[in-house]
């Protein structure tokens, strides 16, 4: 707006000393004196923006400021519309700055009061020194009176207008920050609670002794390779069961029974290859090693090889009839499988195995027949 208003007096001060024999007249100084406050406003809002303005100590200095110069440009109508008194008649410019100052300026009631007050009355109670006629007087008082009522009213529809946008959007900010704040909370409890069914799932796949999976984690694992496989997948079960295990605890106690389990469930993860093989506790003093994609032979010579493990870390066992040191028997059984219902069969037959090598004498593996 300021430099609206700048333009505009340039353009009637030119205007005016082309027209006038006098370089200088009263409306030449009138102007110069507007277009002087319209300048001064836009220096003043040009330093303002240059600096912080989210100072609040420096926003209410430049509020005042703009106050002050808004005051003097009411007051200035004013003084204009009562020297047009004595020529024109009319009260345009005093009407023309009371109707810029209320579309454009957002204020309270009691700062509207201060800033119209002074420069209407000085309007009202100078008329009727500058205005002979007594008609045309009170037709400007009247019309004063209706106009400035309208522009009252416009400036509070505006001022309410405003600040119930203001209190919207500073509402929506609120809702809006309120609105990420739960949802980054609610992404931070899922995440929480995911880890917690992770660790909660880990904890019903891993034997709490032995720290090796059990036998949920055996089925978790077989079905895992199965769905990843186009065609059927040879699968080997190796049945394990620690010899005499019954006549160790009786001997040595339940506390030395448990470190054994956890001994020969150690030995047997690593014994394998576990990209693709896994150990697990079956129950008791019982395991099973699956291995996916080894022939027969390949399987037993893993399976004697779990066997040397075990006698080799030379636990002693007194009470077993077969050696001096804690040893295992082993069943294997290898075969293809199509879907999970074979598994059982397998497993099965491994078992199976695992019962001809006890009853061969123990501390060997034997192998289960082709199944069909």
């Amino acid at each position: 707006m300021a430099k609206i208003v700048i333009l505009f007096e340039v353009f009637l001060i030119i205007m005016n000393i082309s027209s006038s024999e006098k370089f200088l007249n009263i409306y030449v100084i009138l102007y110069i004196t507007l277009l002087f406050i319209a300048t001064v406003v836009l220096l003043f809002a040009l330093r303002f923006e240059k600096g912080d303005i989210y100072d609040e100590a420096r926003y209410k200095k430049y509020q005042k400021g703009l106050f002050l110069l808004v005051f003097l440009f009411l007051l200035w109508g004013s003084v204009v519309t009562l020297v047009d008194q004595l020529g024109y008649g009319h009260i345009m410019a005093f009407v023309v700055n009371v109707m810029c100052v209320s579309v454009l300026l957002n204020t309270s009631y009691k700062l509207f009061f201060w800033l119209y007050t002074i420069p209407t009355a000085v309007l009202v109670v100078g008329l009727p020194f500058f205005q002979a006629s007594s008609e045309v007087l009170i037709g400007h008082y009247v019309n004063l009176s209706v106009f400035l009522f309208f522009c009252w009213l416009v400036s509070r529809m505006l001022y309410m207008g405003y600040y119930r946008n203001f209190y919207n959007k500073v509402l929506l900010e609120e809702m809006n920050e309120e609105l990420a704040f739960n949802i980054d909370e609610n992404v931070q409890i899922n995440r929480r609670l995911e880890q917690a069914n992770e660790q909660l799932k880990q904890l019903t796949l891993i034997d709490e002794l032995s720290k090796i999976p059990n036998r949920r984690g055996l089925y978790e694992y077989i079905h895992k390779y199965l769905s990843l496989a186009d065609s059927e997948r040879c699968l080997s079960i190796i049945m394990i069961d620690i010899d005499y295990f019954k006549q160790y605890n009786d001997l040595y106690g339940h506390v030395e029974g448990d470190k054994v389990i956890q001994s020969v469930a150690q030995q047997l993860n690593a014994s394998i290859d576990r990209t693709s093989s896994l150990a697990v506790r079956y129950g008791g003093e019982e395991f099973i090693v699956a291995a996916f994609d080894m022939k027969e032979a390949e399987a037993y010579q893993l399976a004697e090889r779990i066997r040397l493990a075990v006698e080799e870390m030379k636990i002693p066992h007194e009470l077993s009839p077969i050696s001096s040191y804690l040893s295992i028997s082993l069943g294997l059984a290898t075969n293809y499988l199509a879907d999970e219902g074979e598994i059982e069969l397998l497993i099965q037959k491994a078992d199976q195995a695992l019962y001809e090598a006890k009853k061969n004498g123990r501390n060997l593996v034997e192998v289960s027949e082709k199944m069909n």
